[in-house]
């Protein structure tokens, strides 16, 4: 926690989960109201009072890396938000699936593929070099800004008539906003809020970070694609809804002739 500084403990006593239940309920009953969001969309997301409680803070050992560290996870179930995260990843995870497909490796055998064409082409030499690189505490270092920025831009591109299905951008925005904003946890006894990125264990935040990472790495894409070299992400299964989606991480695979 120290190492981030992104949170920040609530000194008031006070127990936030009463403000957050009243902010997801305003937004949501305003959303419906305007015909923003279906009566649909508004049961989903709407959280059920009878069993919200406040995220909570724990950790768990990074073990894919050589020097094992701890990496927070904050439990959401039970959130005020975990209804509209979940509804927002379910929205745009497929739709972000489709725009990196061509960088991401889904399966063991894409990759395995792409180096054999890559073999094929005369590409691969005594001097090729492979690279892999991991992207370290991305959740919590990047600015609400900047992650939200990509968002919009992420959002127009591949929107149709200013619409994700139903939705228009400003209604997602929003949805969004509130996720981020409300971050707010309890740990060894304490109230804390989060002041910088997202933390790992809302469902919005994996899409995020990636639509992030997306802008961040094209022209790095665009290098390696003009000179005929490999690029992309491996991808883990996540669960969106009732299906189980395969998800870009954020460890990155290049070839360099």
């Amino acid at each position: 926690m120290e190492k981030t500084q992104a949170y920040e403990e609530i000194i008031t006593g006070i127990k936030p989960l009463g403000s957050i239940l009243h902010l997801v309920q305003t937004l949501l009953g305003r959303l419906k109201e305007d015909n923003a969001i279906t009566y649909e969309q508004w049961e989903a997301m709407m959280p059920n009072i009878t069993k919200c409680e406040l995220p909570h803070l724990y950790f768990i050992p990074r073990a894919r890396k050589v020097d094992v560290r701890l990496r927070p996870i904050i439990s959401y179930r039970g959130s005020p938000t975990i209804g509209i995260s979940t509804f927002l990843n379910n929205l745009l995870a497929p739709l972000y699936l489709r725009v990196v497909q061509t960088t991401t490796y889904m399966r063991d055998i894409d990759f395995t593929r792409q180096l054999e064409k890559y073999r094929d082409s005369g590409q691969l030499k005594a001097t090729t070099m492979f690279v892999t690189f991991d992207v370290t505490d991305l959740y919590t270092m990047i600015t609400r800004d900047g992650a939200l920025n990509s968002f919009v831009r992420f959002l127009r591109k591949h929107s149709k008539n200013g619409k994700i299905s139903n939705l228009s951008i400003n209604t997602i925005i929003r949805l969004a906003r509130i996720v981020l904003d409300t971050n707010s946890f309890v740990y060894n006894g304490k109230y804390y809020k989060q002041i910088r990125g997202d933390d790992m264990g809302s469902p919005f935040t994996m899409v995020l970070a990636n639509i992030y990472m997306l802008e961040w790495e094209q022209n790095l894409v665009e290098h390696q694609q003009a000179h005929n070299e490999l690029y992309g992400r491996y991808a883990i299964v996540i669960k969106a809804g009732n299906l189980f989606i395969r998800f870009p991480i954020l460890d990155i695979s290049m070839m360099f002739s």
